[in-house]
């Protein structure tokens, strides 16, 4: 909750939060820029837990090597993306802001999301 992440990197997967059944990750009021993994969820990578939400949160420059620029999330309750700002992320195969895969609902609520 309002945390601050510059630059961060992962060789493989979650560039700053890597969570294998946890519960929940959430990053609210917050701002992430530059971060990156080297295969799946530039910022988070999530399988297995609850739901994951970025909220009032600010994601800039992030990116993956292959899945999920922002967030990957497999098998996971739901993804929420909600009155946030999504700028410049991308991802080198699928979903340059948010993959799920066996995943419940993804909602983009209130926030931008821009190339």
């Amino acid at each position: 909750i309002g945390s601050t992440v510059t630059g961060c990197s992962a060789g493989q997967d979650g560039g700053v939060v890597y969570a294998n059944n946890n519960d929940a990750v959430s990053l609210i009021v917050s701002t992430v820029a530059g971060c990156s993994a080297g295969r799946e969820g530039g910022v988070v990578y999530a399988s297995r837990t609850g739901s994951v939400s970025l909220i009032g949160s600010t994601v800039t420059g992030c990116s993956a090597g292959q899945d999920g620029g922002v967030v990957y999330a497999n098998n996971n309750d739901a993804v929420s993306l909600i009155v946030s700002t999504v700028a410049g992320c991308s991802a080198g195969r699928e979903g340059g802001v948010v993959y799920a895969s066996r995943t419940g609902s993804v909602s983009l609520i209130g926030s931008t999301v821009t190339g």
